[in-house]
Order: structure tokens, then sequence, then C-alpha cells
């Protein structure tokens, strides 16, 4: 209660601490010296003052320090002195916070106001630099660590890239088309013509459902009812690479759009987007029901993991406690490349500090599953499916 009163009049707080600290320093310098010259005399009595002084100093900054590390604790433990302070130092005080104020509003009241934005660099050493052994968590500081860099985001670091997808011709007949959709639990699917960076539909779900439905009640339907072509949405929600995460996101918005392609300057599709994946980038890795049947990664014993290839350096670094660096990649896969300096055939056996990569499922293009063993001494997480 006393540090919640504190912090309602900070002038009251600022001016009794400094009151007090200036006090203390002023008395206790004037007597000590007095005391040590009237016992040891001029020459040994300033001696002595300097070599007694000069550890007080380092103990004031020790106590400073503590009190930047464990604010909310020290805060508390000297609030009722602090409180008791500023009652006996009142009239001292005011006067002092009179002036201030007045000073202040005569004549830096513009300049006060100017700097008194925070910048988001200010905020990010905030962040980084002043909270710890604070009541801020890691998940929430990782969290405001998120939204500082999402500004910064585009498309084409947040998309799905195009050879990671599940694609569907528009040729296709809408019953093979129901068993991906079934095996996959996808809610929407992009629909190619000829070829998968020619994407000119969305298939729904629902939409699927109810074109089913309609052909079993009339099996002599329009031939064009029968292919996925007949059932998708042709209004494709379309999205420059180089689109920042920000618009992008209100463009979503206001356009009740959940998906969109991403496509480069030559007007090829690249990836897609969702709702979903621009919301992950600030509150991390969102599981729905309908996406669940994909796992990043298994723990097969303990210090071993088989790992999907496209799973990023980020998230292992941090849900693995790992250290692996990060480069011109995202991906474990995108790691093991660069480090190789080609495709790893199936089965190699890739070291890198410490850390074996068992290559349990590659092709020519992409290295889809890996096995990583990790040295016996490091302590991993429990979590056995993500």
């Amino acid at each position: 209660m006393q540090v919640v009163k504190l912090k309602e009049h900070p002038g009251w707080f600022i001016s009794t601490a400094l009151i007090g600290t200036n006090l203390a320093i002023i008395i206790a310098s004037t007597l000590g010296t007095g005391l040590l010259i009237q016992y040891f005399g001029i020459q040994r009595g300033e001696q002595i003052a300097f070599l007694v002084m000069l550890p007080t100093l380092f103990v004031i900054i020790i106590i400073r320090s503590i009190f930047q590390h464990y604010p909310e604790l020290m805060a508390i433990k000297v609030a009722h002195f602090i409180r008791f302070s500023s009652l006996v130092f009142y009239p001292l005080t005011y006067f002092i916070a009179a002036i201030s104020r007045g000073a202040v509003n005569i004549s830096f009241d513009q300049k006060v106001k100017q700097s008194s934005y925070i910048t988001k660099e200010g905020l990010k050493y905030i962040l980084v630099e002043k909270t710890e052994g604070s009541d801020i968590l890691t998940t929430e500081k990782e969290m405001v660590s998120r939204v500082f860099g999402f500004s910064e985001l585009t498309a084409e670091k947040i998309m799905v890239p195009i050879s990671a997808l599940t694609a569907l011709p528009q040729t296709m007949k809408i019953e093979e088309a129901a068993r991906v959709v079934a095996a996959k639990k996808y809610m929407r699917i992009p629909v190619y013509s000829d070829t998968v960076y020619n994407i000119v539909g969305i298939l729904h779900y629902f939409d699927l459902l109810d074109m089913l439905l309609k052909q079993q009640q009339t099996p002599a339907g329009a031939s064009s009812a029968a292919t996925v072509a007949g059932c998708m949405r042709t209004d494709v929600f379309y999205v420059p690479e180089t689109k920042k995460a920000g618009p992008l996101l209100m463009d979503m918005q206001r356009k009740h759009e959940h998906m969109g392609v991403v496509v480069d300057e030559y007007g090829g599709a690249v990836g897609i987007v969702t709702m979903e994946d621009i919301g992950e980038e600030i509150v991390g890795s969102i599981d729905e029901q309908y996406n669940k049947g994909e796992k990043l990664y298994k723990k097969m014993v303990p210090g071993r993991y088989l790992i999907n290839g496209r799973m990023k350096i980020d998230d292992i670094n941090q849900i693995l406690l790992t250290k692996l660096p990060e480069g011109n990649y995202e991906t474990l896969g995108g790691f093991l490349i660069q480090q190789a300096g080609r495709i790893p055939l199936s089965r190699e056996r890739p070291d890198f500090d410490g850390t074996t990569f068992i290559i349990e499922n590659a092709d020519q293009k992409s290295i889809r599953e890996v096995l990583v063993i990790f040295p016996p001494q490091v302590e991993r997480p429990q979590t056995q499916m993500v």
C-alpha cells in the first residue's frame, strides 16, 4: 500500500530520496572528517578520512545496483521508511518540489513534452536491460519482442513456401479432392492451372462438401461441377512478396480474407499466407484442430529427435534449447544444405558442434526428415510432440 502511495506522488518520493541522500553524505563527511582531524591531526586525519570514504562510495554503488536489479522487492522493504522520511522532511520537500515545478513550467515545458515520447529503440532497451529481476514473464518479453519485429516482416518471411503446400489441379474430380481434403484436414486448399506457380482459385471445405451433396442428388450434373473448377472460389487475394506484415494484416481484415497467395515480381505464386501465420508472428505457434496432422518433431528416446526438415531454426533453438547458428536460411533443411554446400543424400551423417544429424528422408530438391542426436550431457525438454 505504501509503494502505491509513493508511486502516485513520484515528486515527493524523488525529493525525499535526494534530500535524505545529500544530508547523509554532508553530515557524515563533515562530522567524520572533523572527528578524524581532531584525534589524528590534520595530515593523518585527512588521509584516514579519504581511506574511509572510498569504500563507502563502493557500498553506495553496490546498494544502488541491488535496487536496480530487484526494484519491486526493495521498494516494498523501504517504502515505510521513505514514507516516514517524507513526513519528517515535509516542509523542505514541499519547498523544493514547488521550485522544481515552477522551473520546469517556465523554462522546459515544451522540451519535457517532446522528450516524454518513448521511441521504439528506447522500449527495446528497457525490455532487454531493465526487466531483469522484475515480474515480467519470459513469454511476455518474447511477445513484446515479436511486436517490435512485426513491422519489419514481409509476406515472403511469413508465408508457407509453394514447395511445402498441398495444392490441387483444377481438373481433379471432386471425389478425389474430397479424399485429399479428408487426409490433410485443411479448410482451404489452393487450386492451380497447369502448374503450381499459377494459382487460380481456393477450394473451401464447405463448398466441396456442398458440391458432393448436390452431385449425389443429381448424378447427371454438369461436367464442370464434377471437377474442382466447378466449386472453387476464383476471387483469389494476391499479395506481393514484399508487402509488409502490418498493412497485409489490415488488408486481410478489411476484405475478410483468411488466405492470400504470395506472388513474386513476375506474377508467379511463391507461397501462401494466412491470418494464422500472421498471428503466430506475435503470439507464437497456434495449434488448431484442422492443422494438427503434421508434427514438426518427435522425441524418439532421450537425446534423439526426429525433426521435420521445414522446422524453423528459431523454433528448434527455443524449444529444444539448442544453439544452431542463424544464416541465409530459415529451416533445419536449409541449415544442413548450407553446411554441406549441396543437398545431402539419405543416410548421410553430418556433424555440427557435437550434434549428429542423420538424413532420414530427402529427395533431389529438399530434406524432409532428420534424426538429430544431441550430446549425452545436454538436457532436453520432456515434450514428445509438437
